[in-house]
């Protein structure tokens, strides 16, 4: 139980861990075994938040139990609203998504699709009052209208999130690889199908991602970067506004595999670029802010030698 715990208060854990902890909690000695480190952990957290951050704890972790209890998911603790607010602190999104993910309605939902064309960008306000920004070349699949107890989009692509708070409705992002769940945070997400990774990066809020067999909670000014060929997975700190960069007519790139930075140029810029020969194995990192495709195509060159020429409308790289 402790050593769960204390997975889940570091912000990575995984799905057996979170369904584990949930058991041992609709028992009598796990509610007991789990008060007396609760305990620990509350008394840690009161020394590091705020008076507004313990209302907004409260306030939420009460939401959630209320809405565990709606869904038919009786979940008693002996202790006070104080346990319920630490259990908020370091399982609440994790439990959660147990919730929706055994509660699905099986009414049909209907969908609205938009597409951005390479080239482009779309800003979209949701029912809710969420915002979005899709980058070029991105496909949104979002409910006409939410339905109670749930906000669920689908995303291959790039976007940058304004979510509406809502403490008793997450709001959930679901690509191929991962789901983000937040409850209202601002948030940029790359995972397009394409590339070769896929990573989310916090500006505001928390944050929780849910992969196949690890979940992870990013805090504001950290990022994960998830590597789909070998299936690695790092946090570290990055400058949000480096992660958004899109938005103003930038690019970014931050140890990128040559081939996902092809793909962002043909999207970005709207062309057609083709690799002559075997794709390299190289990796850029650096900036650039409303630069000509030529511009970047020469930076690419100085720092990996991959020439270009331009030939019947398309651009070949080539060494």
């Amino acid at each position: 139980m402790k050593s769960r715990l204390n997975r889940y208060i570091n912000g990575i854990y995984t799905q057996i861990d979170a369904e584990a902890l949930w058991n041992a909690l609709k028992t009598d000695a796990g509610q007991k075994l789990a008060g007396e480190e609760m305990d620990r952990v509350w008394e840690d957290y009161t020394e590091i938040t705020t008076d507004t951050q313990h209302q907004q704890y409260k306030a939420e972790a009460w939401q959630l139990l209320k809405r565990t209890r709606q869904r038919g998911k009786p979940f008693m603790l002996r202790s006070s609203l104080k346990y319920a607010a630490i259990l908020f602190l370091v399982i609440a999104t994790g439990l959660s998504i147990y919730v929706f993910s055994t509660s699905k309605d099986d009414k049909e939902i209907s969908y609205v699709t938009l597409r951005v064309d390479n080239g482009q960008q779309k800003q979209l306000i949701f029912t809710d009052g969420t915002k979005a920004i899709l980058n070029a070349g991105s496909l949104l699949s979002y409910p006409k209208q939410f339905e109670s107890g749930k906000r669920w989009i689908k995303l291959d692509g790039e976007a940058f999130f304004q979510v509406a708070k809502d403490a008793s409705k997450p709001f959930i992002v679901q690509t191929n690889n991962a789901d983000i769940e937040v409850l209202g945070t601002c948030f940029n997400v790359k995972a397009h199908n394409e590339d070769e990774f896929v990573s989310v990066t916090v500006e505001s809020g928390k944050v929780q991602v849910n992969m196949e067999e690890t979940v992870m909670q990013l805090l504001p000014g950290e990022q994960l970067f998830l590597d789909k060929t070998n299936r690695e997975i790092h946090r570290s700190h990055e400058n949000p506004e480096y992660a958004k960069a899109w938005i103003s007519g930038g690019l970014y790139f931050k140890k990128c595999p040559i081939r996902s930075v092809v793909n962002e140029l043909i999207r970005h810029y709207n062309c057609a670029i083709e690799f002559e020969g075997k794709i390299p194995d190289e990796y850029i990192s650096g900036g650039h802010e409303n630069k000509m495709l030529e511009s970047v195509l020469q930076s690419i060159y100085y720092a990996t030698g991959i020439k270009y020429r331009k030939e019947s409308g398309k651009i070949i790289l080539y060494q």
